[in-house]
């Protein structure tokens, strides 16, 4: 008797196949929908902490314009949008001679008065709401000549002045020196940020001064996100 032969279909059916590819469709789908969720939660947070910093700062700066105004303080500019502070240099205040790192007698009268002020108000925490990351005391110099040589002299220029008017900083009020400590941190920019260019320009000492910022924990973590999302991408 003769053995009946059977075949094996391997061949998936029509509508088997269109259902499998459905499913992975929808799969496809959720999974997209779910990471577009989480990138728009992200950037809903990145928006929120933008929001708080810009606030917060706003209310710094009219706290520090405020107490200046009452101790009659009108040699210090105040940015009204970040709250940090330019001490102006005038005909009568001078910060630093040319090529020169040293404080000059007046200059460290105008740190004297404001200083206790302006630490007051960053180490507050009812202000700054434990916000408080760090004190940039950024020196500054002035420009004759922009040649890569010439940056680099007056950037160790720079450097110098910023860690002057940093020491006296520390030294002259040490009630806040654990702040201080752990906060403040003393960088030259060279002539990068000088309005008054040229050799001879009669305006150019005021490009040799001192600008004293401060950083809050919100823009860490705004810098944090930033890269994190830029590495996801």
């Amino acid at each position: 008797m003769a053995k009946r032969v059977q075949l094996t279909n391997y061949w998936i059916s029509y509508s088997d196949l269109m259902a499998g590819l459905l499913f992975v469709m929808l799969a496809i789908i959720v999974i997209s929908n779910s990471q577009y969720k989480k990138k728009n939660n992200e950037y809903k947070q990145q928006l929120q902490l933008i929001g708080e910093n810009i606030e917060l700062r706003e209310k710094i700066a009219r706290e520090l314009t405020d107490r200046f105004n009452k101790h009659n303080i009108n040699y210090v500019q105040v940015d009204p949008d970040t709250g940090d502070i330019k001490f102006l240099d005038t005909e009568d205040i001078v910060w630093f001679k040319y090529n020169r790192v040293d404080l000059l007698p007046k200059a460290r009268l105008v740190l004297d008065e404001v200083m206790p002020i302006y630490l007051d108000v960053l180490f507050d925490e009812n202000i700054t709401e434990g916000r408080l990351d760090r004190i940039l005391v950024e020196g500054h110099a002035s420009q004759e000549y922009d040649i890569p040589e010439r940056y680099l002299t007056d950037l160790e220029l720079s450097e110098g002045r910023a860690f002057s008017v940093g020491t006296y900083i520390l030294r002259n009020n040490l009630k806040f020196y654990e702040g201080l400590k752990a906060h403040m941190v003393t960088l030259g920019r060279s002539f990068a940020d000088a309005k008054h260019k040229g050799l001879h320009n009669p305006s150019s000492k005021k490009d040799r001064n001192v600008v004293v910022k401060y950083t809050l924990q919100y823009e860490k973590m705004m810098r944090d996100l930033i890269q994190l999302n830029s590495k996801k991408t």
